[in-house]
C-alpha cells in the first residue's frame, strides 16, 4: 500500500494543474496576458503524476488507460463491436505520440460535444475535470475513498487529460518510447 503522503503530494500537484488551466481561462476571458505554457506544463505534470502514481502502486498505466477508454466507449450510445477501438490501439501504442493520437480520435468519435467546442471552452471543461480529479485524490489522501476505484478510473483520467491538454494547445507529443521492452512502467514521463 502506498503511503497516504504520496497522495497528498499528488493532490497538491493536481490542484496546481487545475488552477493553472483555470487561471489561463480566466486571463483569456478578461483579455489579460496569458501564457500557453501554463496549460502545456499542466498537461506535462498530469502525465508525470499518472506515471508516478502508477509506478508507486505497481500498476500498468497503459493497460489502465486502455481499460478506461474501453469502459467509456462501450457506454456511449454510438458504440458497436465494429466501432473505433481506442482501448486496443492504446494497448499497442509504443510512443507518447501514439497515445496522443488515440486520445484525439477517441474524443472525436465519442465526445463530439466537447471536441466541437471552441478551444477556450474545451479548456474550461478540462479545468472542471481536473478539479474533480484533485478532489478524488484528496479523498484517497484523507482515507475516505477506495484506492481501487481511483486506480481504475481516476488514475487513467490523469493520463487522459494530460494527453488532451497537449492536443488542445497544439503540442505534438514526442515519438519517444513509452515503456522498456521488459517493463510495465513508462520510461519517460
Amino acid at each position: 500500500m502506498v503511503p497516504p503522503d504520496r497522495y497528498v503530494d499528488a493532490v497538491l500537484s493536481l490542484a496546481r494543474c487545475a488552477a493553472d488551466v483555470a487561471n489561463f481561462c480566466d486571463h483569456v476571458e478578461h483579455n489579460e496576458a496569458a501564457d500557453r505554457r501554463w496549460v502545456i506544463d499542466a498537461g506535462t505534470m498530469l502525465r508525470r503524476i499518472a506515471c508516478g502514481l502508477a509506478q508507486d502502486e505497481s500498476q500498468d498505466l497503459r493497460e489502465l488507460y486502455a481499460l478506461r477508454l474501453r469502459a467509456i466507449e462501450k457506454r456511449n450510445p454510438t458504440w458497436t463491436p465494429d466501432a473505433f477501438d481506442g482501448a486496443g490501439l492504446a494497448q499497442q501504442a509504443v510512443s507518447w505520440r501514439d497515445l496522443q493520437l488515440v486520445q484525439a480520435e477517441h474524443d472525436r468519435r465519442y465526445h463530439p460535444d466537447v471536441v466541437g467546442l471552441a478551444k477556450f471552452d474545451q479548456l474550461r471543461h478540462c479545468a472542471l475535470h481536473l478539479s474533480k480529479l484533485a478532489g478524488a485524490a484528496a479523498s484517497i489522501a484523507q482515507g475516505v475513498a477506495e484506492v481501487d476505484d481511483f486506480l481504475t478510473r481516476r488514475l487513467p483520467d490523469l493520463l487522459l487529460f494530460g494527453l488532451k491538454l497537449a492536443t488542445i494547445m497544439g503540442e505534438r507529443l514526442p515519438e519517444s518510447a513509452l515503456v522498456a521492452s521488459d517493463e510495465r512502467a513508462f520510461v519517460s514521463c
